[in-house]
């Protein structure tokens, strides 16, 4: 990863390294879900989105940053989305490790470049009546191939600390959103999966213990490789078994084109065997984006709504609740011509009974 300083925050990009492999994945995977939605006969119907991740600034492009917004700025988006049907929202994370921000005034963090963020945001939560889950401590630890035990445990104690001075805003927030994400990396790896896994349990035991009952949601990503089925469940099992997590919302990994839509079902059959050994509840993350470059400060647009329905329709299948990555953005004229058409799309399909 790159780091690109933007205003007053810093932006993560791949990096020349990987711009290749993104590159080639962007190709692919636009030929083949094209090719697809020009093959359908039945106009996909069905699934509606009611919940959204929201952030402090998106990871890696500019997006629609809440740094310094007011409660009424908050309330004011949360109206917009209250318009589309959502009444839930995910904060990714209060804070970041790799650019080392954070989002309120930490002890733990506090050499971290510094906003009081999340006061207002609770604030408007509650005068719209949203449901809050909030994010801690983000990093890319989960992606790390070569991760320590020794690392993972030191940021197990920094993922709780964070979550300690987090109960401060406790009547402000409904669940915890466990940031750091992670994904089958193409083959079984026992020794990382029974780190991750110990890594996981410990995090989220330390969660219910300092707040019983407390839900936790995550959502790794989707990485689908035909005809490796049984490892891909045999990964995701070894790293979620005996964790206390309440609801698991994989990202359909669509828009960053880590899946396709021809694998939509079976890499979503996988993640309810998953959720039927495990016990946890199982909602969808579509992704409402498409890459569109990479290593700029805006590799990411609206998706197009043929393409969006497609996703909507496999996701009402099997998801408890539909969540998307930031409506706010890629559904507003912040987003341009695309994001206006992405809304109104959107919302007629709504008005017309479809979802």
């Amino acid at each position: 990863m790159d780091t690109i300083p933007y205003d007053d925050f810093t932006l993560v990009t791949p990096g020349k390294a990987a711009e290749e492999q993104c590159r080639r994945m962007m190709a692919e995977g636009s030929k083949e879900n094209r090719r697809l939605l020009d093959q359908l006969t039945d106009k996909p119907f069905g699934g509606k989105i009611t919940g959204s991740f929201i952030y402090s600034h998106p990871p890696d492009y500019i997006g629609r940053p809440t740094l310094h917004f007011s409660k009424q700025d908050w309330r004011s988006l949360l109206q917009e989305m209250k318009q589309m049907g959502l009444d839930t929202v995910i904060y990714q994370a209060a804070v970041w490790s790799e650019i080392r921000e954070s989002s309120y005034p930490s002890k733990m963090f506090k050499s971290y470049k510094t906003w009081d963020s999340l006061g207002p945001l609770c604030d408007a939560v509650a005068a719209e009546g949203f449901t809050l889950y909030m994010g801690g401590l983000g990093n890319m630890i989960g992606f790390d191939p070569n991760v320590s035990a020794a690392a993972l445990a030191h940021d197990c104690e920094e993922q709780l600390a964070c979550f300690t001075e987090l109960l401060d805003y406790r009547g402000g927030f409904h669940g915890f959103y466990f940031s750091p994400e992670t994904g089958f990396p193409g083959q079984r790896q026992p020794e990382r999966e029974s780190k991750l896994n110990t890594y996981f349990k410990s995090v989220c035991e330390g969660v219910k213990t300092l707040c019983p009952g407390l839900p936790i949601l995550a959502s790794p990503g989707t990485y689908y490789f035909p005809g490796y089925e049984q490892e891909i469940y045999e990964f995701l099992l070894a790293l979620f078994k005996d964790v206390p997590m309440d609801y698991m919302a994989p990202q359909d990994s669509i828009g960053v084109f880590g899946n396709q839509l021809r694998y939509l079902r079976p890499s979503f059959e996988i993640w309810e065997k998953v959720c039927q050994a495990t016990g946890m509840h199982l909602w969808v993350n579509v992704e409402s984006f498409e890459r569109a470059d990479v290593n700029t400060l805006s590799d990411f647009v609206p998706a197009d709504f043929d393409r969006l329905a497609y996703q909507l329709y496999n996701a009402n299948q099997v998801g408890e609740k539909i969540i998307s990555w930031e409506v706010p953005y890629f559904y507003s004229a912040l987003a341009g011509e695309r994001g206006i058409k992405l809304r109104q799309a959107y919302m007629d399909s709504l008005a017309r009974g479809e979802r």
